[in-house]
């Protein structure tokens, strides 16, 4: 298996008792040398972490058996050309799996929740709605066989504590929600207060794939 844009090795660690190898590979080192050392505390030996690009992974056409992305489409300057590098390394009856958070159908509150992201972590591209992530899928060369669909609640401080977002852009963000919860604009984020906290939801999308013929 291989996990693309591994981070710390989350998916990477969880599939690993599940399959006969895993390669994780990711372009932070800083993220790598985390993963490492969790696999090593974790007594994990069938995972090997690589530094590499997404847009030109190190391995052979045909190489891997399963092929999983998860949480990284929406960090990807050129999702088409990693989708397809991803292809191009799944055996012809392989599984290529897409695992992301996607925005809205309508076209003005998915800006809205997409500047938002891009706000509490610069590193944010786009999320994609369903229809054009399962889209995107397909222009890369990919068969979507299988959605399913998830939401998770977040809360709003926490989040923002993972990327470290200056005061300024806390307040930014937390003025969106203040608005859409008193009836403004939506932040395509389902903006609401759970015991005095700000919270929001996550949508997300898997997608299972398989190559076509040819």
């Amino acid at each position: 298996m291989l996990d693309v844009a591994t981070g710390t090795g989350l998916m990477a660690r969880e599939m690993a008792p599940h399959v006969a190898h895993v390669n994780g590979i990711d372009v932070t080192p800083e993220m790598l040398a985390q993963a490492r050392q969790i696999a090593a505390d974790s007594g994990i030996a069938n995972l090997t972490f690589d530094d590499g690009d997404a847009t030109n992974l190190p391995y052979a056409d045909d190489r891997f058996d399963i092929v999983i992305s998860r949480i990284a489409v929406h960090h990807f300057d050129k999702p088409e050309v990693e989708l397809r590098e991803m292809r191009r390394v799944c055996k012809p009856h392989g599984r290529v799996v897409i695992v992301d958070i996607t925005a809205s159908d309508d076209p003005s509150i998915a800006d809205a929740h997409n500047r938002l992201e891009r706000m509490r972590d610069p590193s944010h591209t786009a999320a994609f709605c369903l229809s054009d992530l399962r889209a995107l899928a397909q222009r890369s060369g990919l068969n979507v066989i299988h959605t399913s669909e998830n939401d998770a609640v977040h809360d709003l401080g926490e989040w923002m504590d993972l990327t470290g977002a200056p005061d300024n852009v806390r307040a930014a963000i937390r003025q969106a929600f203040e608005d859409e919860i008193a009836g403004g604009s939506p932040t395509g984020m389902g903006a609401h207060r759970d015991d005095g906290r700000f919270k929001f939801v996550h949508h997300w999308a898997v997608l299972a794939c398989d190559l076509p013929p040819g």
